[in-house]
């Protein structure tokens, strides 16, 4: 599906929300970026990427050194890695919602790169097999197929986002589920759509529910609705 009008914004929210089930939403700011974690995206000092040994030493050394802020977590690495991938350590793990509104608000939150071999924001779209359990836990590090986690409730952003992980057995190359489905936004709706989506109550000030999202949303009302 394309989306090149706000009459084809509301045919996807019909589409994807009302008949529709356990269905989770990544939006990206470029249709061309893949859904490789950032782990997976990192390149070392000479320009290779890196591998699992790398991936656990960069974990190690963010629980040496956050430890104060982690003792409820201490021994629970998953819970730890989504932490630390919520304050940009990279990581195995890739940030989806269980909102659309939310994942297009990602698609079109910040100006479009026009150096960019495409001409499209992107929304991912994952429908599950099942229902993910909330008290699940693995070994990050040790399983043979991409998994759902969701967090628990520690920040106030995974409530507001409707966040949720998938876990990558391998995030150094490429997840092309059987069923994943793309949705373009052209460039040219993404500015009416962002205003619409404040209509809406989805703007930075409740998408970052902190003094971080309130001045986001002052900015933006001042510099690019008026």
């Amino acid at each position: 599906m394309q989306v090149y009008t706000i009459e084809d914004f509301y045919i996807f929210l019909k589409t994807y929300t009302e008949t529709k089930d356990n269905l989770i939403y990544r939006g990206v700011q470029s249709s061309n970026f893949k859904l490789i974690p950032s782990i997976g995206r990192l390149k070392s000092q000479k320009g290779k990427a890196l591998d699992v040994i790398a991936e656990k030493r960069m974990l190690d050394i963010f629980k040496h050194r956050a430890y104060p802020y982690l003792k409820d977590y201490k021994d629970d690495d998953l819970e730890i890695l989504s932490i630390a991938q919520h304050h940009g350590l990279p990581t195995r793990l890739l940030d989806w919602t269980k909102n659309p509104l939310i994942a297009i608000y990602f698609a079109v939150e910040e100006p479009f790169i026009n150096n960019e071999e495409t001409d499209y924001s992107c929304v991912y779209i994952h429908k599950t097999d099942t229902l993910v359990k909330l008290s699940q836990n693995f070994d990050p590090f040790d399983i043979k197929n991409v998994t759902r986690y969701v967090p628990k409730h520690w920040d106030n952003r995974i409530i507001s986002q409707g966040g949720l992980f998938t876990v990558h057995n391998n995030p150094y190359d490429e997840w092309v589920p059987k069923d994943l489905q793309k949705i373009l936004i052209h460039k040219d709706i993404r500015k009416s759509i962002k205003i619409t989506l404040n209509r809406f109550g989805i703007n930075p000030g409740t998408v970052y529910p902190d003094l971080d999202g309130v001045a986001k949303h002052i900015k933006w009302l001042r510099t690019d609705i008026h």
